[in-house]
């Protein structure tokens, strides 16, 4: 059976997972050799929490700061979250000593997805995506690229809380390949359709 080990209903249940992972999987003989990730979260989560703190301000920068260490700390998780299932394939108790959680995997609703994107482009050097028809997601990263999609594509990524997101300071005349990375509750992602746009 497959599990959800990743599960949180706000950011403020996210640190207290990752606090519970750190202590949980440091030097926990189940788990040797876990991958840079672990230390990875643990340098970035004092600036996730001083984020938040900030970001209750509504301050725009703040709030932009705080989603953007959220969505690079889902990814962290992720990745952990594959090499405790590795380990401990579909026992409980190993997973839970992990400092993980378990649930059992729901229906593939709970899916994030993104099946249109809009992409528009109406200032010089801007571009706003927006995902359209989206299900299942709590945090989502913008990406674009300066060539066409291929498997050695560098994408640069944005996080956000919102399904929409302006690019700024891009180089006019230049065309550009957008796509959103949609994390879902559990830490499932998926990436939407990539729409191209020449910048003004």
């Amino acid at each position: 059976m497959n599990k959800n080990i990743i599960t949180f209903k706000n950011v403020h249940e996210l640190v207290t997972l990752i606090k519970r992972i750190l202590t949980k999987l440091k030097d926990n003989p189940t788990f040797v050799n876990p991958p840079a990730a672990l230390s990875e979260l643990e340098k970035m989560l004092p600036e996730l929490e001083v984020a938040l703190v900030n970001a209750k301000s509504r301050d725009k920068e703040w709030v932009a700061i705080k989603n953007n260490k959220k969505a690079i700390a889902l990814a962290l998780l992720e990745e952990l979250a594959a090499f405790v299932i590795g380990i401990a394939k579909d026992d409980r108790a190993l997973i839970l000593n992990s400092g993980f959680d378990v649930t059992d995997e729901q229906s593939g609703n709970e899916d994030p997805s993104i099946e249109i994107l809009e992409v528009e482009v109406r200032a010089p050097g801007e571009a706003t995506v927006r995902g359209k028809n989206k299900t299942g997601a709590v945090a989502y990263v913008f990406q674009y690229a300066i060539e066409s999609p291929g498997a050695n594509t560098m994408w640069h990524g944005e996080g956000s809380s919102t399904c929409n997101y302006t690019f700024t300071g891009l180089t006019s005349d230049k065309r550009y390949w957008f796509r959103v990375m949609a994390i879902g509750r559990k830490g499932q992602k998926a990436y939407s359709p990539i729409v191209s746009r020449a910048i003004q």
